[in-house]
């Protein structure tokens, strides 16, 4: 990285004494002026929340403590506490993720391009995996609640890490409080290991993602997959990501763990195989993988083809929204501006809801590629409705539960314990 040159010193110390510090992490004039009146604000506002309880803080020595962390490399987010993804504030503290402006525009073009689906079912199922803060199922509800008044969501994060459950819980508490989100539909997060199995090695007590959507009682099947997965391969950790991010974000968020025999590039890739093999366990009709470039976007599009459970897979950039060069990437349809960010499948009924060709089959069916567990048949259907039909083949039928409490791998399954909420200062 190039000195930064005395002449932007000077000139920042003319400006502000505080400022020289902050231009190591910022690297620009403007950037550190903006990062300097952040704190500034942020110290104002805790002084404010202290006082009215009572109590005090030395203002200045908490000012030029945050910029001495933040010329450490600590993360802005993380000194702010908060991080705004969308329209919403999210909150943010080391060891989970800090949420993406690139995530939110992506989702945010999803949640668009849903609003004006047509034929949507009566309930709508979102499924986030690698959940972290749970900005993107938050963001979801945010931006589908009210305008699809009548269509029930239902939306479920899924993460390994306890710390960023925790937060997650308190992120939708919190925005609830602040009624920056509707209390209508249902959004929850449980604790699962994506990576494994069933009748794989489990992670120290933590469940296979069928068996803890069986023990908490949520549906097999959904409609709609999303995940920001860990996809980071060891050598762009260190050669890509900036000293901020390898000295403060979890690395478990970041760098998929590594398995026998793989390459630097098959370990960075190694959630999409399993991320897709449960797309087509949920029977998911879109799905959205956020990826790193260009380069993983199409590994990750020319894999999801060969499975051939998908009607259309396309890759977007960093603003799918944004009309740009629509130049197909070696036959893959590439959308928006930008760096190549997330990839796009779909299939059935959700051609429809995105707006696409039509497939095959018709939009009350799936298209002709069809998962084998959607042909189930359901004891007793020729005396029920076809909605109850429709219900039953929804329920769990994943069950390792037996008399004694335990699965076959010998841990016990437990109920999470019910979280208490933590309030703001507990989450600091």
């Amino acid at each position: 990285m190039p000195r930064i040159p005395a002449s932007l010193i000077r000139k920042a110390r003319a400006i502000d004494a505080l400022l020289p510090a902050l231009l190591a992490p910022c690297r620009e004039l403007q950037a550190a002026q903006n990062e300097l009146r952040w704190l500034r604000e942020h110290v104002e506002k805790v002084a404010k929340a202290r006082r009215a309880k009572g109590d005090t803080i030395a203002k200045g020595s908490m000012l030029r403590q945050l910029i001495r962390d933040r010329a450490a490399g600590k993360p802005l987010q993380y000194l702010l506490g908060t991080e705004y993804f969308g329209d919403l504030e999210i909150r943010c503290r080391r060891g989970v993720l800090i949420p993406r402006a690139d995530t939110a525009a992506s989702i945010t073009h999803l949640a668009r391009l849903l609003r004006n689906a047509q034929n949507l079912p009566p309930e709508v199922r979102v499924l986030d995996l690698c959940t972290g803060t749970g900005c993107i199922p938050l963001l979801f509800h945010h931006e589908l609640s009210s305008a699809l008044d009548k269509v029930n969501l239902r939306l479920l994060g899924v993460d390994i890490s306890e710390k960023a459950l925790h937060l997650a819980r308190h992120n939708l508490h919190r925005l609830r409080r602040m009624r920056q989100l509707q209390d209508n539909g249902s959004l929850d997060f449980i604790r699962a290991d994506i990576l494994t199995t069933p009748f794989s090695d489990q992670t120290e007590g933590v469940l296979s993602l069928p068996a803890a959507l069986n023990w908490e009682e949520q549906p097999s099947f959904w409609d709609i997959l999303t995940s920001n997965p860990p996809y980071i391969s060891p050598s762009a950790f260190w050669k890509t990501t900036t000293r901020s991010v390898r000295g403060f974000e979890p690395r478990l968020a970041l760098v998929p763990p590594r398995w026998l025999r793989q390459t630097d590039t098959q370990q960075g890739d190694g959630f999409y195989p399993r991320l897709l093999e449960i797309a087509r366990d949920v029977e998911a009709k879109v799905v959205l993988l956020e990826v790193a470039d260009m380069e993983q976007a199409l590994r990750v599009a020319q894999h999801a083809q060969k499975l051939d459970i998908f009607d259309g897979v396309e890759i977007w950039r960093e603003q799918p929204d944004a009309a740009g060069d629509t130049r197909a990437e070696q036959g893959l349809p590439v959308v928006g501006q930008g760096n190549a960010r997330s990839v796009l499948c779909w299939r059935g009924r959700g051609t429809y809801w995105l707006g696409k060709s039509a497939p095959l089959a018709s939009p009350g069916q799936d298209a002709h590629r069809s998962f084998r567990s959607s042909d189930a048949k359901v004891e007793g259907a020729e005396d029920m409705t076809e909605d109850a039909i429709n219900k039953q083949r929804l329920q769990p039928r994943f069950d390792m539960r037996t008399a004694s409490g335990t699965q076959s791998t010998g841990f016990p399954l437990r109920r999470q314990p019910n979280v208490r909420m933590p309030d703001d200062s507990e989450i600091r």
